[in-house]
């Protein structure tokens, strides 16, 4: 009988609170919209919490430590004496891809090219005479033939100390390599006034080169650097974009959640699952594209750094017509009255039967021109951090890291909606309506990235967060 009694309570009770929703539906939808972008937003306690240009330059800090180290031992592994009368000392390093990775691959590789020539860096040192004024010349010996630099580069004046860079073609004129896979000598050989019969000097390196192990180790990245980097971007550098990013997500999701909604007073049963469903699929395309990034500019460095500084436009104005043709298939998806009459409704509405494949390229495409917005930020660490090092898996391993950092809140955001999905009941009527605003903000922000006024919101809410 109790049990009776208090389910007839719950029944008496229960339709009060409908009709309490059915008057302030639209405070509740307010107020869960606004609590999914507190959730969302909810990396933004990393710059209150972490400090991170610090926490990079730490990091940054302990990497160049390490390849100062490298380098130096890579250095020393790969110069050789050059003897002779008179008073100079010189010394000849042979500047091998590999030294230049250990070294400094991002600044000067572009510079000397060591894929494409064979570089020799030439040191003369004197105490008390002056060195002569001319470079020395030098030639390269290579299996009985004799080959000139194709380039030099050093000052012609110097008192007492003087660096020479030298470039060698990697073949000969039938298209041969000079240093095959077989082993063989290779020597420089110098000549300058260094003593009164004018002397030459010779370098020679068993090649191929054969390096130490633990010359190649590379000891400066651990699992806690690469979170200490990923909290690093995500508190330091790349907030104005990702508070764009949110907006984009909450439009995505609420736009195609509401064509769900089928007529006035019901939900499908699956409602909610479907709303994880696209969260996932948005928040694994832009951890997928920002991987894939972090991957190429860990390999590439500097080369992509060029590539995205060149091509920016390109890759804004791209991304910009993909957002604005997702815009208008969101707009199909929901039955919007501007769209839904165009002669592809038909066939979007067959193409994307579980609401996966939009979003997954709605967050790619706008992470393509978030990289546009991104790309001094992630580029300006990676370069230092990882592009340096040539590291494709360290570069892949931060941004996921950091796609990760982003996609926690995103997905409790998504599970926050989908608990309260009974209140779209209340709006059924009204899902065309909530497909054409989803529609025109994604739609805004494919030309926000077409006119190249990325910041154009984050400008506008930044200051207000005592970060900028």
């Amino acid at each position: 009988m109790i049990e009776i009694a208090k389910a007839a309570e719950t029944a008496a009770a229960w339709p009060r609170a409908r009709t309490w929703l059915q008057k302030n539906q639209w405070l509740v939808v307010i107020l869960s919209l606004v609590m999914a972008v507190l959730v969302s937003s909810a990396w933004l306690v990393f710059p209150y919490l972490v400090q991170g240009k610090k926490l990079l330059f730490q990091v940054g800090s302990d990497v160049r430590q390490e390849q100062r180290a490298q380098a130096i031992s890579i250095g020393q592994h790969l110069t050789r004496v050059a003897e002779g009368p008179g008073e100079a000392e010189v010394e000849v390093l042979y500047a091998t891809p590999t030294y230049f990775e250990g070294s400094d691959r991002a600044g000067v590789v572009g510079k000397y090219q060591p894929n494409r020539y064979l570089v020799f860096v030439v040191t003369e040192t004197t105490h008390t005479q002056r060195l002569p004024d001319t470079l020395p010349s030098a030639s390269l010996l290579v299996d009985g033939a004799e080959y000139p630099p194709t380039r030099r580069e050093g000052p012609s004046f110097a008192e007492h100390h003087r660096t020479t860079v030298y470039q060698f073609p990697l073949s000969d004129l039938q298209g041969r390599p000079l240093i095959a896979e077989k082993p063989l000598t290779i020597q420089l050989r110098l000549r300058n006034r260094w003593d009164g019969a004018d002397t030459p000097r010779t370098a020679s390196w068993q090649v191929p080169i054969q390096y130490p192990p633990e010359l190649l180790s590379r000891k400066g990245f651990t699992p806690t650097m690469v979170l200490a980097l990923a909290a690093g971007l995500l508190s330091a550098v790349l907030t104005p974009c990702l508070l764009q990013l949110i907006v984009v997500y909450l439009a995505t999701l609420t736009g195609l959640s509401a064509a769900q909604v089928t007529r006035p007073g019901a939900v499908p049963a699956d409602a909610d699952r479907r709303m994880l469903y696209i969260a996932l699929a948005f928040v694994g395309g832009f951890s997928a594209l920002f991987t894939v990034a972090g991957a190429l500019i860990g390999y590439a460095g500097k080369e992509i750094q060029l590539f995205l500084a060149e091509g920016s436009r390109n890759v804004s104005v791209g991304a910009g017509i993909l957002m604005i043709a997702l815009g208008l298939w969101m707009g199909v998806k929901t039955r919007v009255p501007l769209v839904c009459k165009l002669p592809f409704a038909s066939a979007v509405a067959r193409f994307d039967r579980k609401s996966i494949v939009g979003p997954a390229l709605m967050a790619a495409g706008f992470s393509l021109g978030c990289m546009t917005c991104f790309s001094g930020a992630i580029i300006a660490t990676l370069l230092i951090y990882v592009g340096a090092l040539g590291s494709a898996s360290v570069g892949a391993a931060v941004l996921l890291m950091f796609s990760i950092g982003v996609a926690i809140p995103f997905l409790a955001a998504a599970l926050y909606l989908s608990r309260v999905m009974p209140v779209m009941t209340c709006l059924a009527r009204y899902a065309p309506l909530m497909g054409l605003a989803s529609m025109v903000i994604v739609i805004a922000f494919g030309l926000v990235l077409i006119t190249d006024n990325f910041h154009a919101l984050s400008s506008a809410i930044y200051p207000y967060l005592g970060l900028s």
